[in-house]
């Protein structure tokens, strides 16, 4: 008996550290899911490359061995990411963590799907206040100006990738009867590429932070300036895993204001 269990557990342990060597992504279109790809797959279709760059995350130089995101999502999705059917991308991270971007930002070069940590000798060097294992897969960008404050995603622990018509995933975080260069629909796409990672509206979106406009929305119980204020600098208030947005303009803070109000029940 002891032996079996000895057994069960190397076979465990083994499984458990393949696994980890050869990760699977999954990949999806508007929500269906299409395929799931092991890291051998993919870089037996595309040529790894070793990237050098200053990984503003942990605020030193960093290098990785990883694979062009560009060149993912052409073996993937071929020529449907380009195309002008879909808008967004979803990054979603082994713990339901969803960072979501526009597609025109993935088409810039310097963005890289890292799996592998060259200057850490088992696994991953750290990353985040939570220190945060990084793997499987990492995405980074190796150009000064593709920042988060930029509307870069930055998203580690990647499991799955997906493209997605923005409208048909979130259909209440998109405020209905307004102009495209209203206050309101300007404060939609701040709430879109800085928020909806963590909260939703509605029960549509992040499920990290708390829903933002349901059972009520927050703009009828707090006031203005203390919700652009929270926003602005939550570390201030309480410790939480809610990011500072210090380089938030006043009038970016009031159109985000805005829409929470109009988004009001």
């Amino acid at each position: 008996m002891r032996l079996f269990l000895l057994m069960a557990t190397l076979y465990l342990s083994g499984t458990v550290n393949a696994l980890a060597q050869n990760p699977t992504l999954r990949f999806a279109v508007a929500g269906q899911v299409i395929s799931d790809v092991s890291l051998t797959e993919l870089t037996d279709t595309i040529t790894p490359v070793e990237i050098h760059f200053y990984n503003p995350l942990m605020s030193k130089k960093k290098r990785y061995l990883a694979l062009p995101v560009k060149d993912v999502l052409d073996v993937i999705f071929e020529d449907q990411w380009r195309g002008n059917d879909f808008s967004d991308i979803s990054f979603t991270a082994l713990d339901g963590y969803q960072a979501i971007s526009n597609l025109d930002s993935l088409k810039e070069p310097g963005g890289y799907l890292a799996y592998e940590d060259l200057d850490w000798e088992t696994g991953w060097e750290p990353v985040g206040r939570k220190l945060a294992d990084p793997g499987p897969f990492f995405l980074v960008w190796t150009e000064k100006h593709q920042t988060t404050a930029n509307k870069f995603p930055w998203p580690w622990q990647v499991s799955e990738i997906g493209i997605l018509r923005f409208s048909d995933q979130y259909p209440a975080v998109v405020p209905q009867n307004v102009k495209s260069n209203s206050t309101v629909y300007r404060g939609f796409q701040t709430f879109r590429m800085r928020c909806l990672r963590c909260h939703a509206m509605d029960q549509q979106g992040g499920k990290i932070g708390p829903d933002l406009n349901a059972p009520q929305s927050i703009v009828a119980y707090r006031t203005e300036e203390m919700i652009k204020a929270f926003i602005k600098q939550p570390s201030q208030f309480r410790y939480s895993s809610m990011p500072d947005h210090t380089d938030l303009s006043d009038g970016q803070l009031d159109q985000l204001y805005q829409y929470l109000k109009h988004q009001q029940h």
